[in-house]
């Protein structure tokens, strides 16, 4: 069995007997209370964190959609007046549509938009008044 010293902190490789002492600094581990060292193996670490890591991934790629559809949520939102604007209203537009965007992620998964765009337009719309 290998125990640590108590007074020196050196391994020690021994076996069960009397009058056992450190290697190390010859002292008496008598009157100290041992139990075995529990490690977790390299491959058993390695699995852990393989299966958190896929968990967490999963996790984050259903809360957000791809880039070019956030992009073209959010373009065809602000951009969806033909009439000239200040840029001061084109901004505070970009804000709600972003805000909106936000929230609606939140409430609607891209499964959900993919195959229900009516229902991901009502919740992006009521968002909208919300960021307002």
């Amino acid at each position: 069995m290998k125990i640590e010293c108590p007074h020196c902190q050196k391994d020690n490789e021994i076996e069960f007997a009397e009058n056992i002492s450190c290697s190390e600094c010859e002292k008496s581990f008598k009157g100290f209370k041992f139990s075995k060292r529990k490690l977790i193996s390299a491959s058993a670490a390695l699995v852990v964190g393989t299966i958190g890591g896929y968990k967490v991934n999963a996790a984050l790629e259903e809360t957000r959609y791809p880039l070019a559809v956030e992009y073209a949520i959010i373009d065809s939102c602000v951009n969806s007046s033909s009439n000239m604007v200040s840029s001061s209203w084109y901004e505070s537009k970009r804000e709600i549509c972003l805000c909106a965007l936000g929230k609606t992620i939140d409430q609607v998964s891209y499964s959900t938009y993919k195959s229900e765009q009516a229902s991901f337009i009502r919740v992006f719309k009521q968002s909208a008044n919300t960021c307002r």
